[in-house]
């Protein structure tokens, strides 16, 4: 995938469905955070100039749209938008953009020129300094190459335990340099995985695709409690880059869940340009089956409220509640599990519906 050069450029595929999974996210983030919090603050890196060539929204104008449908909601709090991008032409373009908008007074924006990296760091360095904490965060790193996101800003970022963090790591581009002759080029890709084990991966047998993936994901486990991916590929269905979202709050990785099952339905983890968007695909997978296999041998020859197999549902596996439920239909269905005709409190269950407090026996 070329680095465009010019302001604005066509968009991509796989690009229209990274802005969808954006997008529902900040659809969801807004309202929730914005119900318990004063102050609310989107960071976007590489924002870019906000417009493609066909006219399509760029991430910065998706953010504010989102906000904006929100601002009855969100009227009590400030707002406050950071966008950054060193390129001077597409920052101008972008403050061109913003100004079409009527923004609520108690919006903040600020459209940067500068390098993400520098910027981050001197905003978490001052909140340091003043011994301040950092709002509630959506920080969205969506960068071309793999230069300046080091992971240790990442990993101030999540040090913030409302912060969340959804990353694009450029998995092909790492790939291609990851023997470079260049040390310094070297040394991008090693401060990006916080680890010179990242390296390594070049020096051994193996799928270099997928085993970048997991180093990026233990690297955001070690800092954060929810991790998920979701990968995007081009039209010849080669990995491009995986989308990382990271997480201390249960509710924000249910939301992303449900935001990439929405733009992928057959397994929630991937979208590739291959795939024509017009057309019904022939053969979807349904993942309902696998997630009952799971359940089975969790919850083996257990008792276990709804609710309890929903937590597990929810932190522990890609699949989300809709589909619990429907595994647990299932399930019933086949006899593999019972249960109860009455809930935890005393009150009649009534039948195919699984409500938290609901008794299930696995066999």
């Amino acid at each position: 995938m070329a680095t465009p050069q010019d302001t604005i450029w066509e968009i991509e595929p796989h690009t229209l469905a990274k802005h969808e999974i954006l997008r529902r996210y900040l659809g969801a983030w807004f309202p929730i955070l914005g119900t318990s919090n004063q102050r609310v603050v989107y960071i976007d890196g590489f924002c870019g100039p906000g417009k493609y060539k066909g006219g399509e929204d760029g991430s910065p104008i998706i953010a504010l749209r989102e906000a904006i449908k929100h601002s009855e909601r969100l009227k009590g709090n400030t707002v406050t938008f950071l966008f950054v991008d060193e390129r001077p032409d597409r920052i101008a373009h972008l403050k061109g953009e913003l100004a079409k908008f009527p923004i609520p007074s108690n919006y903040v924006v600020h459209a940067v020129t500068g390098q993400f990296e520098l910027v981050l760091r001197e905003l978490l360095d001052k909140l340091e300094s003043e011994n301040a904490r950092l709002a509630p965060t959506f920080a969205f790193i969506d960068p071309f190459g793999f230069k300046g996101v080091p992971f240790y800003l990442v990993k101030r970022l999540l040090a913030n335990s409302k912060t969340e963090v959804f990353i694009n790591v450029m998995v092909e581009a790492v790939n291609r340099f990851l023997e470079h002759p260049d040390a310094q080029t070297r040394q991008h890709i090693v401060d990006l995985f916080g680890t010179d084990e990242v390296l390594e991966i070049a020096r051994r047998p193996c799928n270099r695709a997928v085993e970048l993936r997991l180093l990026y994901q233990r690297q955001l486990s070690s800092c954060a409690r929810f991790v998920r991916y979701f990968e995007m590929r081009s039209s010849h269905n080669r990995t491009l880059y995986c989308l990382f979202f990271a997480s201390n709050h249960p509710l924000g990785h249910v939301k992303m869940k449900e935001a990439f099952w929405k733009v992928d339905t057959s397994s929630g983890f991937c979208f590739s340009d291959a795939t024509n968007p017009n057309q019904l695909l022939l053969f979807e997978t349904d993942e309902v089956p696998n997630l009952a296999s799971d359940l089975l041998q969790k919850f083996a020859r257990q008792r276990a409220s709804v609710g309890e197999v929903r937590r597990y549902v929810e932190d522990a596996t890609p699949f989300t509640a809709s589909q619990m439920r429907r595994a647990l239909e299932q399930l019933e269905k086949d006899s593999r599990v019972v249960v109860d005709e009455s809930k935890i409190d005393g009150s009649k269950r009534r039948k195919n519906t699984y409500p938290d407090k609901a008794v299930i026996e696995f066999q």
